[in-house]
């Protein structure tokens, strides 16, 4: 079956063999990236003590799929597969497999969260069958700096021949550990516009991009794919299943009975408080456990109490060390990665607040 339409520039029309569409703020197509040659292995990825593979069905026609921490999530139609978060070249081929022994339609689009290669990874493997979709900035993101870019000051250390590049014999740490899917170009060297753009080589780029919203029908099924840009990526895409009593899929920065990841500042606070707001029961980050939408309203209530006890601690004339020591968020010591981010999650509001002060 040939495409009806192909693009247009406020309302993007793509028909595919098994006749769905998009409509919304639809950007360019971009080209197919790189399908990838270096494997990634879980070991790469973050561990925790969620261990395993995993499938589950959350409402209607919507599923989770885990590996280890990481947790993506994917609808069933009559006619295809919408799935999120494609996690890495061994997640997807995995999954892949399930699905196809599962269910007896293929995975027809493909949603990016964000740019991030341990969440954007691995896409290719859909590609006989899916389109891709991103936030335009994806493109940039993911895009190879200007060739004279130095190595970022972190990763100097590692040049001990001082060329400017990081030969493979010198490479230490995630460098060394992620070497070929930093070598973009496989010349056995990492130059510094390598380095700054990261371990990409199995991010395969969007093929249709958006810039605020767009949805999704397919097979009688409506998935809404909507842009929350926060510190954390400037790409990020949330996702919401109109199935059943609905999902909502968040990744990284609306965590589960886990604290935030790093220095958070007030400003997200309100980014997720829109995402409160919305009509959804089941609630998924791409890490850690399952969700509801009260989990959520746990994530507001944490970051606007940590607000209100740093700000006690400023206006009690306390030093960012000291507020670190003092505020300790006791009603929040079982939450996940507590004693890593606890201290993180001071620091960032505490600069946040002082800053609009001066």
């Amino acid at each position: 079956m040939k495409n009806r339409c192909l693009f247009a520039v406020s309302v993007g029309c793509f028909v595919l063999a098994a006749a769905s569409n998009i409509t919304g703020s639809t950007g360019s197509t971009g080209g197919t990236g790189s399908t990838g040659s270096a494997g990634q292995q879980r070991a790469l990825y973050q561990q925790t003590q969620y261990k395993g593979q995993e499938i589950g069905k959350l409402t209607g026609d919507v599923y989770y799929a885990r590996m280890d921490d990481y947790v993506s999530a994917f609808m069933v139609t009559r006619e295809g597969i919408v799935l999120v978060e494609p996690i890495g070249t061994e997640m997807a081929t995995w999954l892949k497999g399930e699905l196809a022994r599962r269910f007896p339609v293929p995975v027809r689009y493909v949603i990016y969260s964000h740019s991030h290669w341990d969440h954007a990874s691995g896409g290719a493997v859909y590609a006989d069958t899916a389109r891709f979709i991103g936030h335009e900035n994806m493109l940039k993101n993911i895009a190879m700096p200007p060739a004279n870019t130095p190595l970022p000051q972190n990763a100097r250390a590692q040049d001990t021949n001082g060329n400017g590049r990081i030969e493979q014999a010198e490479a230490q740490g995630n460098l060394k550990a992620q070497f070929d899917l930093y070598d973009a170009d496989k010349d056995g060297a990492l130059s510094g516009a390598e380095v700054t753009r990261g371990p990409l080589a199995n991010v395969r780029a969007p093929d249709l991009t958006y810039t605020d919203r767009i949805a999704i029908n397919l097979g009688g099924k409506r998935v809404e794919v909507i842009s929350k840009p926060t510190a954390h990526a400037d790409d990020n895409t949330i996702v919401r299943f109109v199935d059943g009593s609905n999902v909502l899929f968040a990744s990284d920065w609306i965590t589960v009975h886990r604290l935030p990841f790093g220095p958070i500042g007030d400003a997200e606070t309100a980014v997720v408080k829109t995402v409160e707001a919305m009509d959804f029961e089941h609630f998924i980050c791409s890490h850690g456990m399952l969700g509801k939408k009260a989990d959520v309203t746990a994530n507001v209530r944490y970051r606007e109490e940590l607000k209100d006890a740093v700000a006690a601690a400023i206006a009690a004339g306390q030093t960012l060390a000291q507020a670190q020591a003092s505020v300790l968020m006791d009603a929040y010591k079982e939450w996940e990665f507590y004693a890593q981010q606890r201290p993180q999650n001071v620091a960032g509001m505490y600069r946040a607040l002082t800053s609009t002060r001066r």
